[in-house]
């Protein structure tokens, strides 16, 4: 931002009295172009990013004149995944302004946020506001800018910022700040680790756990203290709950705080409201991206051809046919996805609908299940292949190897460069599964006996294609075997050890 005007003699007027937090104060006040917000619920993000555009407001006007002679204006955005995650640094740039008198050029201004139509523009068009959605991509070209605002960021398409957003702003050495609760370990953390290093002057980058905002959480609250209870807690030797410890060991720790860390698994509580990073949060497959992974397939009869299945009846049964291309690439075809249907109706189903097409070589399903299994033989007249059970999370591994573009070698922006996995439009259900399986957040939802696994929703169509990837190529430990034993090396029963072959 121009040096012309200092930003705090805007924020301690008498009209506009902003009285930042300690760690608010710190982020606005920072001279680095880049400036990266990893924050928890409730911090404040948004009410930095408002305050941020004000003093914009005071710049332009007093270049009024010359921007119009030279026929210019400076723009900013404020960006988000939706029109709803823009609104809310929109309405306070919008509100101060409003408070401030400052004079909205009628009409190119306007504040729709149900339509998404939100645009500031004063001063005889020379300052100008607009909230985007990234979900309207075409909305993301324009001239350059003089500054951006990224709303959960980490939920953004990396391509938002390095595609769309950073060329605008080389026209005028334009500003960006991105702020975000974390979303496991992409590029928002890149981002956040590029303001960590020293070496990067233009950037700057801060944690900030929603207990740093005192505006919120009125008693102090010390970070080493939460770090202690957390500890405690994962004692099963301690049988005191949070608020006892709290008052036994005198901890400074929030009221609030305290009631979020009991509600919340403690790794949904380090990425909400400790803003940690974590990849354990949240989404199953956090790189499934239905712009990437979801295309217009047609059947190709030289192709392998699979089937796997996952048994249900008060849950959906799942059939997906799978085709793999000689080079190896993976395309999930179609779908059955219905509850209610006896194994024998189901097969006779996925028949009817033509998935189960000449040429099918085989299919997988879930060995818990082995009679549904040899009726599904009986109506297909294919045999099932084994090897389908096992651990879930090696199933989920597959998965996620296979979601990732490759050659790796190559950049990622690189045309020839494609996930092995994708998957035909017309899986929807599936499309909808992999977007949406999700890791328990709350204390209520974790199995105590398989604390570290996702949710048992959701999960069908995931099941059914973790069975047929440990089936056709096996889980990452049997590859690795596989691999060992090719090369000469054998592994001993009783110790588990690898040793060369004798001879």
């Amino acid at each position: 931002m121009t040096n012309t005007l200092n930003k705090w003699d805007v924020y301690d007027s008498d009209e506009v009295q902003w009285e930042p937090h300690t760690l608010q104060e710190e982020i606005v006040s920072s001279a680095a172009r880049f400036r990266v917000v990893s924050a928890g619920r409730r911090f404040g993000k948004s009410v930095i990013g408002g305050h941020e555009l004000l003093p914009e407001a005071f710049v332009t006007y007093s270049q009024k004149e010359s921007l119009l002679t030279a026929a210019k204006r400076r723009e900013f955005w404020i960006c988000g995944p939706n029109y709803s995650d823009s609104e809310k640094e929109f309405r306070v740039i919008y509100n101060l302004m409003k408070k401030l008198g400052m004079p909205f050029d009628r009409p190119g201004t306007y504040y729709d946020s149900i339509g998404g139509s939100m645009h500031i523009s004063a001063f005889e068009g020379t300052f100008q506001v607009h909230a985007k959605s990234a979900q309207h991509p075409e909305s993301l070209v324009g001239e350059g800018l003089s500054g951006v605002i990224l709303a959960e960021a980490a939920k953004l398409k990396e391509r938002v910022w390095t595609k769309a957003i950073r060329p605008t702003l080389a026209d005028f050495g334009g500003w960006m700040l991105a702020t975000s609760t974390p979303e496991g370990r992409n590029w928002f953390h890149d981002m956040y680790q590029a303001g960590q290093d020293p070496l990067n002057p233009d950037w700057e980058s801060w944690r900030c756990p929603s207990w740093a905002n005192q505006h919120v959480y009125k008693t102090p609250t010390s970070t080493r203290d939460v770090a202690r209870l957390q500890t405690m807690l994962e004692n099963p030797k301690i049988h005191d709950n949070a608020l006892q410890l709290v008052k036994k060991y005198g901890l400074k720790i929030d009221s609030e705080i305290v009631s979020l860390i009991m509600d919340l698994t403690a790794e949904a509580f380090n990425q909400e409201i400790g803003a940690k990073f974590t990849d354990f949060v949240g989404r199953v497959f956090k790189d499934f991206d239905e712009e990437i992974h979801v295309g217009d397939f047609e059947f190709e009869p030289g192709w392998e051809t699979y089937g796997a299945v996952d048994w249900g009846f008060t849950n959906p049964s799942v059939w997906i046919l799978i085709q793999i291309s000689p080079w190896g690439n993976i395309r999930v075809l179609d779908e059955l996805y219905t509850p209610g249907l006896t194994p024998e109706e189901f097969s006779k189903e996925v028949k009817a609908r033509g998935l189960c097409p000449p040429g099918l070589k085989t299919f997988y399903a879930d060995p818990a299940s082995p009679g549904d299994t040899r009726v599904m033989e009986g109506v297909l007249r294919v045999n099932s292949t084994g090897g389908t059970g096992g651990e879930l999370n090696p199933r989920l591994d597959w998965i996620r190897k296979a979601l990732k573009p490759r050659p790796f070698e190559l950049p990622n922006d690189h045309p020839d460069k494609i996930p092995q996995l994708m998957f035909d439009r017309r899986c929807t259900n599936g499309i909808r599964e992999m977007g949406i399986y999700r890791y328990p957040d709350n204390k209520g939802e974790v199995d105590k006996n398989a604390p570290e696994l996702p949710l048992k929703k959701n999960d069908h169509f995931p099941e059914a294609l973790g069975r047929f990837g440990a089936g056709k190529f096996g889980t990452p430990q049997k590859q690795a075997m596989r691999a060992r034993t090719r090369s000469g090396y054998t592994q001993n029963d009783k110790s588990g050890l690898w040793a060369p072959k004798k001879r």
